[in-house]
């Protein structure tokens, strides 16, 4: 009988139980994978399509003026995104901008959007369901609302 280390059967599940940890390490060393552009990719999927604004809840009243038109806009604003550019469609308004996700983590997600004089307005917003939950944090239009889905 051949001693153990020359055994031919015992040399070739040597030779694969040696291997593995290399074949793995080898698998291992290609371009790290960036988690937080494909969480931002996800994200964008997902904010992608039409959007009802169902409600807005500033965090300071409104002039008069303005308030009427935020209030006019309930259930009948429609907001598009399609990457790069968001589109907002309700009564006396029609606005296009451009918008880029900035942050996602499960269901959350951060958005800027930018107007054409270059302003930017960020928002934070959270899916549940077929609602996306979102607080904007740019003046004027700092408060919370809710997007629903839209088929």
């Amino acid at each position: 009988m051949a001693p153990v280390s020359t055994h031919p059967l015992l040399r070739g599940v040597l030779l694969v139980v040696l291997a593995l940890p290399l074949f793995a390490c080898s698998r291992q060393s290609g371009p790290p994978v960036d988690t937080a552009a494909q969480a931002r990719a996800e994200a964008g999927r997902r904010l992608e399509g039409r959007w009802l604004l169902v409600s807005f809840q500033p965090e300071v009243n409104l002039e008069p003026m303005l308030g009427a038109l935020l209030a006019a806009q309930m259930n009948r604003m429609v907001v598009t995104f399609q990457a790069p550019q968001m589109h907002a469609a309700g009564m006396g308004v029609d606005t296009t901008r451009r918008y880029q996700v900035t942050e996602a983590l499960g269901e959350r997600v951060s958005v800027r959007t930018v107007d054409d004089t270059g302003v930017a307005y960020d928002a934070v917003g959270e899916f549940r369901g077929a609602d996306l939950y979102f607080e904007s944090r740019t003046i004027p239009w700092r408060g919370r609302g809710i997007l629903r889905r839209m088929p």
